[in-house]
């Protein structure tokens, strides 16, 4: 009950507030045994602080694991995790300025904490795996190191060129898992380039300066460890990419689908935009840092119920999907994934039906596939033509939709059919 309050936070707080949060929780018939009203925002704060984060980090786990099935298409074996990280702007108060700082201006966002978050994305079912909130404390790579040094499963992880580094590459390879990232810079690069083969095994022996950043690893130097570097297809327009990888088999794993595995990196990227754009997660109200990180991480939770919900209408790809099929709009099933999540936990008469009419509204909200957009695509609902226009467009439609609803709640106070408001 704790968890669903925490996820019902990042479905309705983050945008009307913790007054209107519980009205809608008590409505719902949350609060057992209670007649005279909702509780009071001070006691339900107080309530929910008593949930410690590590059992919402583990209930994020949890919800990966009720995600996956027997049947995931595994890439030789391997599961594909994206790794990343992005920032998140907080409330500006003692507690969280202590921890994290502030920014780097006076003005604007600059102004607020920024909690670095470092996340792992599931490739096949594409839900969060884990999420960590360090603020770059231990840095990103070592977030990676440190997963899958306890991960028991054969992986691959997917990062982008920010995990450059030889000394990060030799530490991974020592965890038995697999790493595929892209190189950007550096002699290596310009001599493969001027090369025509798409795929070379390479031998690098450690020095003093790879392991720069790791001092109390430096009687690795004079290592030799065996890399593989990849050349993506490039067109008339765009630059073929360099991709490393520790997977050096190259019958077994052609060069070919790790580049078409790394074409799918940008998933992640997806993901963190509708954290911040559909659930709002950077506006929280002001709240005590434990608080903060809670509600954070059941915004987490509410992605990954609905992508479930979404996997059951159409599961990810592990390669990336053909031109023009038609995709469920993710935007539109968080909308509606909170009945899901309040039939799971208090039961009722009618709640079935009510699934079965959301599941054939989320199946009818769909957009076209374009996998050479410039952005992926979150569509708006309900559907229309301007949704395909440009955003300045598409805004100014909005505009005069927000003025013709103005107009129209001014016409019913009128004419009696809505009740007039102090």
């Amino acid at each position: 009950m704790a968890i669903f309050s925490l996820v019902a936070d990042a479905h309705m707080r983050f945008r009307h507030g913790t007054g209107r949060l519980l009205q809608h929780l008590w409505l719902l018939g949350c609060f057992p045994g209670r007649t005279d009203g909702p509780p009071s925002e001070q006691a339900y704060r107080k309530a929910c602080s008593k949930l410690p984060v590590p059992l919402v980090a583990k209930a994020l786990r949890q919800s990966h694991y009720q995600a996956r099935s027997e049947g995931d298409r595994l890439y030789e074996g391997l599961r594909v995790l994206l790794v990343d990280g992005t920032k998140f702007i907080i409330p500006r108060n003692e507690e969280t300025i202590k921890a994290y700082g502030l920014g780097s201006g006076s003005t604007g966002e600059a102004y607020y904490p920024q909690i670095h978050v470092g996340a792992f994305l599931d490739l096949v079912t594409g839900t969060f795996v884990d999420a960590n909130l360090d603020h770059g404390s231990p840095a990103e790579r070592q977030i990676m190191l440190d997963h899958a040094t306890d991960n028991t499963e054969p992986t691959l992880y997917v990062a982008d060129a920010g995990y450059n580094g030889m000394a990060h590459v030799y530490l991974l390879q020592q965890t038995g898992q697999g790493l595929l990232m892209e190189l950007k810079m550096g002699r290596l690069v310009e001599d493969f380039r001027r090369g025509r083969k798409r795929s070379v095994v390479l031998s690098i022996r450690l020095t003093r300066a790879h392991l720069r950043n790791y001092p109390q690893h430096m009687q690795a130097v004079g290592t030799v460890i065996r890399i593989r570097l990849i050349r993506t297809k490039g067109t008339s327009k765009l630059r073929s990419r360099v991709l490393l990888t520790t997977l050096l088999d190259e019958r077994r794993f052609k060069w070919f689908d790790l580049a078409r595995i790394y074409l799918q990196r940008w998933t992640i990227e997806l993901a963190f935009r509708h954290l911040k754009s559909s659930l709002r997660a950077e506006h929280i109200r002001k709240e005590a840092l434990h608080r903060i990180r809670q509600l954070l991480l059941a915004a987490f939770i509410l992605f990954n119920l609905g992508a479930i919900i979404r996997n059951r209408i159409r599961q990810p790809d592990l390669f990336p999907r053909k031109r023009g099929i038609r995709l469920p709009c993710f935007e539109f099933v968080l909308e509606l994934a909170d009945l899901f999540i309040l039939a799971a936990v208090r039961p009722r008469h009618g709640q079935k039906t009510e699934m079965r009419r959301r599941l054939k509204a989320i199946r009818s909200c769909c957009f076209i596939y374009d996998p050479w957009r410039t952005r992926p695509k979150i569509c708006q609902f309900p559907s229309s033509t301007f949704t395909r226009c440009k955003s300045t467009e598409k805004e100014a439609e909005f505009a005069k939709c927000e003025a013709v609803r103005k107009d129209m709640i001014l016409l019913g106070m009128k004419y009696g059919q809505i009740e007039k408001t102090a």
